[in-house]
């Protein structure tokens, strides 16, 4: 009861942030004006088009998940990792509610923990692997390298480097991750092994991360297209890939704010006029983010009643 209680009252105050901090940057956007100037179809065509990261991301869990998962359930929490990540920094409150979900589904803590960091590092060294092809394949990319400030990659390497050192000269730090991280992986790597050695659910796993990027960048690509912008599908992949890196270096909730200067930074970089980079950076995050966010709070609270999350 008193979890239960507990839970209640944090999901009470998460929405109220919600409502403000939402409220808030879509009064500040004045979307209603820039949306009146914009090309009705290819409004429709991102709209649709944002849909595809969702799929993506539920193809690449299911398949990287030892057992099965309903479809359904695992798109109503995808959908519900926006309103989570409204009030969370860099996404922590999806990660953690894909977590709870899969543990909800019958798999041990462990084996859920070690599942969701093998989606996102498999996420991660798809995307590298994609991006390193876009660079080495088109002409056009030599001026991309502004994108991502040199502080993200710096901050990721100093932290790496301050838990290798804890690691190696503070013995009681070390024997908490042993026993907190190394056994616990060990207990769940065999299932984990098995899922990963099957052809099907890697390849699978493989198309369901490239629909996710190259979903954000056809988001994106219509969103230029409906102020009157345009820019190769592959700068795209690199701009949405560069903002997500430097949303996910700044902490703040839904990287409101960060998510947007550099989409719009990433636009003009790869030659669009700055007026339509910002509307269609709005209209990006509005079709891939904002919008999400009633109907994942709604979608929430019936995943809470069904006791799936």
């Amino acid at each position: 009861m008193r979890r239960r209680t507990v839970g209640r009252v944090v999901l009470a105050v998460a929405t109220v942030a919600a409502v403000v901090v939402l409220s808030r940057r879509l009064e500040a956007a004045d979307l209603g004006e820039r949306l009146r100037s914009a090309d009705g179809s290819w409004v429709a065509l991102a709209v649709l088009a944002s849909t595809l990261p969702v799929l993506g991301n539920v193809t690449s869990l299911i398949a990287l998940t030892p057992g099965r998962l309903p479809v359904l359930r695992t798109v109503a929490v995808q959908l519900a990792t926006s309103f989570v990540n409204l009030v969370t920094p860099a996404s922590a409150g999806g990660v953690a509610l894909n977590m709870r979900y899969l543990h909800r589904r019958g798999v041990p803590v462990a084996a859920a923990v070690t599942t969701v960091g093998v989606v996102q590092s498999s996420a991660g060294l798809v995307t590298l692997v994609l991006v390193a092809g876009l660079l080495l394949t088109d002409g056009q990319v030599r001026e991309i390298g502004g994108l991502v400030p040199w502080q993200v990659p710096a901050g990721l390497a100093a932290v790496l480097a301050v838990l290798a050192l804890v690691g190696r000269f503070w013995p009681t730090a070390r024997a908490w991750l042993v026993r907190r991280v190394l056994v616990p992986l060990r207990a769940s790597w065999p299932p984990l092994r098995a899922t990963l050695s099957h052809p099907g659910r890697l390849t699978a796993a493989v198309v369901g991360h490239l629909v996710t990027t190259l979903g954000f960048a056809t988001t994106l690509g219509c969103a230029a297209q409906a102020f009157g912008g345009s820019a190769p599908l592959s700068l795209l992949v690199l701009v949405v890939v560069g903002s997500s890196a430097v949303a996910g270096a700044v902490p703040v909730p839904g990287g409101i704010g960060a998510a947007e200067a550099a989409l719009v930074a990433g636009l003009v970089t790869v030659g669009v006029e700055p007026t339509t980079a910002l509307s269609a950076a709005l209209l990006h995050r509005l079709v891939t983010f904002w919008a999400r966010v009633p109907l994942g709070w709604v979608v929430l609270l019936l995943l809470r009643r069904s006791g799936d999350v």
